[in-house]
């Protein structure tokens, strides 16, 4: 159904016809509870659902072996960043988690000395988006240090060190 055609089911409903339809969407799509959660809820909740998504990402990050750790399972990180990202009302409300997750990343490279190009492209590209997040709402000072101390952890990899400078200079 294109948009239009549900604007005119919207526009032939009476008042009392869209309350139920929309307590029926509430009701039946976890999506929908989880906008208004986000958008109606309090500080707490929201903050409730990012604590959520921090605790997912991480342990997709966790191996039990030094000599041979598990890789991290980055789709699946990438399937929670993007249901967080449809659920947030505001932009700016993703900069920790991709921060984090970046940070995640980096700590899983040093401690197990674990290399990929898939882990290298998702820190960048993690990177990225807050930065942009964070240049679009002028947070420059509120995630300086973050930013520092994320740099300075990659550092010990030229590769990554390398693709986050790219991304300071805009290329």
């Amino acid at each position: 159904m294109r948009l239009s055609s549900y604007k005119k089911f919207l526009d032939s409903l009476g008042e009392e016809e869209l309350r139920d339809e929309l307590l029926r969407l509430y009701t039946k799509l976890n999506e929908v509870k989880k906008f208004y959660k986000m958008d109606m809820g309090s500080d707490k909740d929201r903050q409730r659902i990012f604590d959520k998504a921090k605790k997912e990402i991480a342990k997709k990050y966790l191996t039990k072996s030094y000599r041979k750790p598990r890789r991290p399972r980055i789709q699946k990180v990438n399937k929670i960043l993007s249901d967080t990202k449809k659920s947030t009302v505001l932009d700016y409300e993703m900069i920790d988690i991709y921060l984090f997750t970046a940070e995640t990343a980096v700590n899983f490279m040093r401690e197990y000395g674990f290399y990929s190009e898939v882990l290298e492209n998702n820190i960048a590209r993690c990177y990225e988006k807050a930065k942009i997040l964070i240049q679009d709402n002028l947070m420059e000072e509120e995630f300086a240090d973050r930013i520092k101390i994320l740099k300075e952890k990659a550092g010990w990899s030229r590769e990554v060190r390398w693709r986050l400078e790219r991304v300071d200079e805009g290329g």
